[in-house]
Parts: structure tokens; C-alpha cells; sequence
């Protein structure tokens, strides 16, 4: 809430403060009970896929599987060097359904506590799915965004000082993740 949000994140930044403001509004003049719980860039199975503009992991795990199954070009935006943090949308659930418990009138960031760069996520899925990462071509002339996304977690550790080590692992999250793509053929553009 301090702070100006950088201009590539301000509208979406801003909407999100405002809702907050209302339920700390809500709370002041009525005593209504909240919790604003800020996530990090969530992915999983069947999560946010639906046509809208998809989170960059979506989007990097459906260019690769393109590019293995049906040799298309994959090209990413910017140098790779952009640093993101993601959470499963499962320890992000549990996480939520724990603090509705026992905290209110907070704000808390729900986030891996960890960033890695476009190009380790790149490595990873390529390792993964047996795509060769050096086919993969950088277009530094695009728009890359925010160069790091990555959330102050410490109070949410405070409260759960074991929450790192419970959740779901990058690999196997990312394991998870293309299963699922492959399964449903969610990388397809007219899947059968």
C-alpha cells in the first residue's frame, strides 16, 4: 500500500488497493471483519486458461509444448532476464483457508518467497517436456514488463514458519502443470 505501483503494473496495482480500502472502510464503519491476501503470479492445472490474457507460465508452457509438437517457432518476449514468482493455486487455497481461521483486518502477501528468471522457468519446462532450450529465441524489441515480480512474504513466515517448506515443489508444480496441458491438449488452438 506504500508507494507508487510501477506504471506496467498501476491500473491492476491500484484496483487491488481500492478493494482493500473498501473493506478497511467496510471494517471501520461497521466492524466488518477482513483480510486482504495478495498473491504471487498463481498457475496450476485447469487455472486461468479460459482465453483471457494468460499469466506468463501459461503462456511459456503452451509455446514450448508447440514448439515440440508441432515444431512452431518459439520465440519469448524480452531478454529472459525478468524475474517472476509463481505459487500453486493449491498452496495458495490452503494457505487462504488457514489465515481466514485465524486472522483478520490484515493485509498478507502469499507468495513462494522465491523469484527465478524467465529463462530458468524456459530450462525447466524444456527439461521437462525434452525440448531443446537452445531453439528458443528472445525478442529484446518486445514488450517484457515488470523486470521482477516478487513478494515481501515475511509477515505471512511469521505466522507460519514452516510455510516454505510445505509447499508444492517448483519441478513438480511445473511436472503437474504440462501433464495436465498434455492431457487435456491445452497447448492446442482447435483441440479435438
Amino acid at each position: 500500500m506504500r508507494g507508487t505501483p510501477t506504471q506496467d503494473l498501476y491500473t491492476y496495482a491500484m484496483t487491488k488497493r481500492m478493494l482493500c480500502a473498501g473493506a478497511q472502510a467496510l471494517s471501520s464503519q461497521y466492524g466488518y471483519k477482513w483480510l486482504c491476501a495478495v498473491p504471487s503470479t498463481l498457475y496450476g492445472p485447469d487455472y486461468h486458461i479460459d482465453g483471457r490474457q494468460m499469466h506468463f507460465i501459461f503462456d511459456l508452457v503452451r509455446k514450448i509444448l508447440r514448439g515440440k509438437y508441432y515444431r512452431e517457432q518459439v520465440t519469448l518476449w524480452g531478454d529472459g532476464y525478468q524475474r517472476r514468482e509463481l505459487i500453486h493455486v493449491d498452496d495458495f487455497v490452503r494457505t487462504l483457508l488457514l489465515l481466514a481461521q485465524s486472522e483478520s483486518n490484515k493485509i498478507i502477501n502469499i507468495g513462494a518467497g522465491k523469484d527465478y528468471a524467465i529463462r530458468d522457468f524456459a530450462m525447466a519446462i524444456c527439461k521437462i517436456v525434452e525440448f531443446p532450450f537452445g531453439e528458443i529465441k528472445f525478442d529484446d524489441s518486445r514488450y517484457v514488463g515488470a523486470r521482477s515480480k516478487r513478494l515481501n512474504i515475511d509477515r505471512l513466515q511469521t505466522l507460519y514458519p514452516l510455510f516454505s517448506a510445505s509447499c508444492i515443489e517448483l519441478t513438480s508444480g511445473l511436472e503437474n502443470l504440462i501433464r495436465w496441458f498434455q492431457e487435456t491438449n491445452a497447448y492446442d488452438d482447435n483441440p479435438s
